[in-house]
């Protein structure tokens, strides 16, 4: 089996823990699979207690393997950071698209919000019933349902992702508290109370998702983070019928259970939430397909595409890209040979070695980090090794000289007057050009920039 292999192509999305990129996942014969590589930032690398949670989580939730959660293929490490590589969805997320209604100053259809939170329920159902190889409960609970985390593709489809990130939050140090702004709207007020999470925290938190899909704003948001944790601890929940004429008794009924400020009072699990939602929805004069879910989809993509292109890069997107490109630049070399002993040649980073199926490869043999010095300068690794010190070039090497003229200090014999010189020595061929690799460029004395300082710094 040949060693997995992904190719970074374009970023597509940046928090406050992590940055999303889009890639592809190449195998042998011109096999190629979309992916999401999902990178923590190095500022978080640096705290173990977070990486150790972030990788126990991400490992739990390799288990996951349901249409409604998006699946996570591989976890690794390289550049000096932690990565997840997760299934690619196509869309935009939930929060994009309440967005771009709000921009268009339309309301989603009640159908239409019944359809995507039953979607959402059957997830975290899904999720929260799982277990292990053995049949052992996986006890996950998600803590952070919010509509960034619904994801929902061109075609109608739901998938939940980042299943147990907010539980490795929880060893961020204060230093990083700002990574947490912004998610106290969307907790349960038992949390709030000190009184722990079970899978009712995310009950609660799918109601908040179709209360605001309901009334097209945020159901607690105050002026300020403390303000927003006191309102859900008040836990008063606003008539959804004051703000919507076309909610009928039985989705009010549902959505009045699911945020009951007492966990005893909400739904035991997901599944009855999701049951009762299907019969809400099959009642309604005209329930909404995944072909209405995928047109609304499709126009908030398109919306946030156009919105892109006209906003100016900051100077980490620039430097994003300028990585990206040395590495679609690495990924597209040609094979070369390997340099022969002595021959004073460098070449290029040796071969992935092959791995037997179900084991994981190490990126770091990928040569990224060998590339990322190439444009970045020498740098210490992660791991704490010595900086990486490119070799000096070798001195260059003066074509050999007839053996008459290696014995210069001996003096030369008499030749007759009529013996013929002897032919001149063919110069030696020129070999033919090629494209410099990314390490041949750093290796051969080229100055390092002035901006590998910043570079370098931003990198982490």
């Amino acid at each position: 089996m040949t060693a997995q292999r992904y190719q970074i192509i374009e970023r597509i999305a940046a928090g406050g823990m992590a940055e999303v990129y889009r890639g592809e996942s190449s195998g042998i014969e011109g096999f190629r699979k979309k992916v999401a590589i999902k990178r923590v930032l190095p500022k978080l690398s640096q705290n173990q207690e977070f990486i150790d949670m972030f990788l126990d989580e991400a490992r739990l939730c390799a288990y996951l393997n349901h249409s409604k959660c998006v699946q996570v293929f591989d976890i690794g490490q390289g550049a000096g950071s932690h990565f997840i590589v997760m299934e690619y969805v196509d869309g935009a997320d939930l929060k994009g698209v309440l967005d771009y209604l709000a921009g268009q100053r339309e309301r989603m259809s009640s159908a239409v919000a019944c359809l995507i939170a039953q979607q959402v329920c059957e997830g975290l159902g899904y999720a929260h019933d799982a277990v292990d190889h053995s049949g052992q409960p996986l006890d996950i609970v998600h803590r952070d349902i919010s509509p960034h985390n619904v994801l929902m593709t061109r075609f109608g489809e739901v998938k939940l992702v980042d299943f147990g990130l907010a539980r490795a939050s929880s060893h961020l140090t204060d230093e990083d508290e700002d990574i947490v702004k912004g998610k106290f709207g969307y907790l349960a007020p038992e949390v709030t109370r000190g009184q722990g999470a079970d899978r009712r925290v995310d009950i609660f938190a799918a109601g908040i998702l179709l209360w605001e899909m309901l009334a097209g704003k945020r159901l607690f948001h105050g002026a300020t983070d403390l303000e927003t944790f006191k309102l859900v601890q008040g836990a008063v929940i606003p008539d959804i019928r004051t703000l919507r004429s076309d909610v009928s008794p039985e989705l009010y009924r549902v959505l009045t259970r699911a945020l009951a400020a007492d966990p005893n009072q909400r739904y035991p699990n997901a599944h009855e939430f999701a049951r009762d939602l299907s019969r809400v929805f099959l009642e309604q004069r005209d329930p909404a397909t995944y072909q209405d879910l995928a047109l609304i989809v499709g126009k908030a993509a398109a919306s946030r595409s156009r919105d892109q292109r006209r906003e100016p890069k900051d100077h980490g997107g620039i430097l994003g890209d300028v990585i990206i490109d040395a590495l679609h630049e690495f990924s597209n070399l040609a094979p070369e040979p390997e340099p022969t002993r002595g021959s004073g040649s460098l070449g290029r980073a040796a071969p992935v070695p092959s791995a037997p199926a179900g084991d994981f490869v190490d990126p770091s043999q990928w040569g990224f980090d060998d590339v990322l010095d190439d444009f970045l300068g020498p740098r210490s690794r992660a791991t704490g090794s010595a900086p990486v010190v490119a070799p000096p070039a070798p001195p260059p090497q003066r074509p050999l000289a007839p053996p008459a003229q290696l014995a210069s200090a001996q003096p030369a014999p008499a030749q007759p007057a009529s013996a013929q010189p002897a032919p001149a020595r063919p110069a030696p061929p020129t070999p033919p050009t090629r494209r410099p690799t990314p390490a041949a460029i750093h290796r051969s004395n080229t100055p390092v920039p002035a901006q590998t300082t910043w570079w370098k710094k931003w990198w982490g």
